[in-house]
């Protein structure tokens, strides 16, 4: 198995700092999704910030019932900043290229309910497997991001639960291929590789592959108190 980074050590060993919060454009959001089921309740009592912790609750607490909000708030976390995310969201919830006022796509919500389910009972390779194929492969949804919501729908509220899918996005996928390994984005096989891999990097600390995969995100990022 590959050594550890040496770069990655260190937070793994000792680091307790946490993801600073970000602000977000909660009217853009309002504006593309606030219309569709059960959404705009969720974003109203939204703090002004975001961060893993808040958002993992955030989720869980809107699960299994509002699963267009809970998937909402997951998308609005993993698009952070950038300013088409809203638009992106919508895109895919509404299963339309022009989103704008309507409806929820009721066979998207049915497939990102079922991959909560399959996800959370049968674990993160097999949430990434549904998604990542026909039937349960979603239009204008692809690995980045249904990563980040694989992830938020297993850590079942807790940000550094043991269950937690790790999210796989560009960012990780070219610092893995510097440090450790190449992976293709776009394959499952390639996704169990990752997460054994992260196992095997978290173990010796008490670490789940979602707290190795955080910790890879605030290098990259130099996020972190």
């Amino acid at each position: 198995m590959t050594t550890t980074p040496v770069d990655l050590e260190p937070l793994l060993s000792a680091d307790q700092s946490q993801q600073r919060a970000f602000r977000y454009s909660l009217e853009r959001w309002r504006a593309w999704t606030g219309h569709l089921d059960g959404v705009g309740e969720v974003l109203d009592g939204l703090p002004p910030a975001l961060d893993r912790r808040t958002t993992a609750m955030v989720v869980d607490h809107a699960l299994p019932e509002h699963v267009a909000a809970a998937f909402t708030v997951a998308m609005i976390w993993g698009h952070g900043t950038s300013g088409y995310g809203p638009y992106r969201t919508a895109r895919v919830l509404t299963g339309s290229r022009e989103p704008a006022g309507l409806p929820l796509s009721p066979a998207v919500e049915d497939r990102l309910r079922e991959s909560a389910t399959v996800a959370r009972e049968r674990g993160p390779v097999e949430g990434h497997r549904y998604l990542n194929n026909s039937p349960g492969k979603i239009a204008g949804l692809g690995p980045a991001f249904f990563t980040k919501w694989l992830y938020f729908v297993t850590a079942r509220g807790s940000a550094g639960a043991a269950s937690g899918a790790p999210v796989l996005d560009a960012l990780v996928l070219r610092w893995l291929a510097a440090r450790a390994m190449p992976l293709r984005a776009g394959s499952t096989d390639d996704y169990a590789r990752y997460v054994e891999l992260l196992s095997s990097w978290g173990k010796p600390h008490g670490l789940a592959p979602a707290e190795v995969e955080e910790r890879i995100f605030r290098l990259i990022r130099n996020d972190g108190t």
